[in-house]
């Protein structure tokens, strides 16, 4: 299966602080790159990491708050002053439109590159499509419009059983190629069917990102069974009420959603300035969630293969 890879460029909330910057991250998929949410400085923070810009395929944007799109064009120009000459495609709440186009308008885009063009995608349902695995929104409860985001690989052909191979006489071939895909093959007159030697598919791995958000059954549907739920955790319980003025929820609330949706792995995100030590987060969520990661700012996480 294809190297996965998050890189959390930026996991503070608001404002940045010294330990935090904001709201980015970078899903690796073998050389191709995703990118979360672009808080402002996220193509520095992608340097620092050692990603190129030039790589990224498409931006995913969760919302129009400042801390989650003032990034945006920073890295356009820093993508057109690198060359690059394929489209970049931005997907997001409609509202994004007019904040990319002033961007590109007013800074005159970059007369070296006039080649580099972006492609928007926006409104409330959106999907993206590409080398083997989906990208789709779903709504969440912050401000209007807002809305996380589900990868999801393709499932793979289940492994060849060798040892059923010989039982059957049969020696491997091209042919295995057609019962992986799930179509019988005709092998010496004999008609080998896939399930005579093909164990059952491998499920792709799933990773949820819910921006900001309050907790909501939303975001537990579209975490079923996720390898990854990446769950904002602004504040703990005790800020409880502060944090749903603001649309957001708190370490318990994650863990809470996170044990419902039957995920292997949560990580919190989006930490409020105040938690120079994260301790007290980590402690609230495992409480209810024991696999539970607080993200640091260039945490690499590989989703590995089930």
């Amino acid at each position: 299966m294809n190297t996965l890879r998050i890189v959390f460029l930026g996991t503070g909330a608001a404002v940045p602080s010294r330990d935090r910057s904001l709201p980015s991250i970078a899903l690796q998929v073998d050389g191709r790159i995703l990118l979360f949410d672009a808080g402002e400085g996220a193509q520095h923070r992608m340097v620092e990491a050692g990603l190129s810009p030039v790589r990224v395929e498409a931006v995913f944007i969760t919302h129009l708050h400042g801390d989650h799109v003032f990034g945006l064009p920073g890295l356009l120009q820093t993508m057109a002053m690198m060359g690059r000459r394929s489209p970049l495609r931005i997907y997001g709440p409609p509202g994004l439109e007019g904040f990319v186009r002033a961007a590109l308008e007013l800074s005159s885009r970059n007369p070296r590159n006039p080649g580099f063009r972006v492609e928007l995608f926006l409104g409330d349902r959106l999907r993206h499509e590409s080398h083997g695995y989906t990208v789709e929104s779903f709504p969440v409860e912050h401000s209007p419009g807002s809305m996380g985001y589900i990868f999801r690989e393709r499932d793979k052909p289940g492994k060849v059983d060798l040892e059923r191979l010989r039982e059957l006489g049969l020696a491997p071939g091209p042919y295995l190629r057609l019962l992986k895909e799930g179509r019988p093959a005709r092998v010496g007159g004999r008609l080998i069917r896939p399930e005579d030697v093909v164990g059952p598919a491998r499920r792709g791995r799933i990773m949820v990102y819910t921006g900001d958000t309050l907790p909501s059954r939303r975001v537990v549907e579209a975490a079923r069974g996720a390898d990854v739920l990446i769950h904002d955790a602004t504040f703990t319980h005790d800020l409880a009420e502060e944090a749903h003025k603001k649309g957001h929820a708190t370490a318990r609330e994650a863990a809470e959603v996170a044990a419902e949706a039957g995920v292997s792995m949560l990580v919190l995100t989006h930490i409020s300035a105040r938690y120079r030590d994260p301790a007290p987060l980590y402690r609230e969520a495992c409480n209810v969630f024991p696999f539970t990661l607080v993200a640091y700012d260039h945490m690499v996480l590989a989703i590995k293969p089930r």
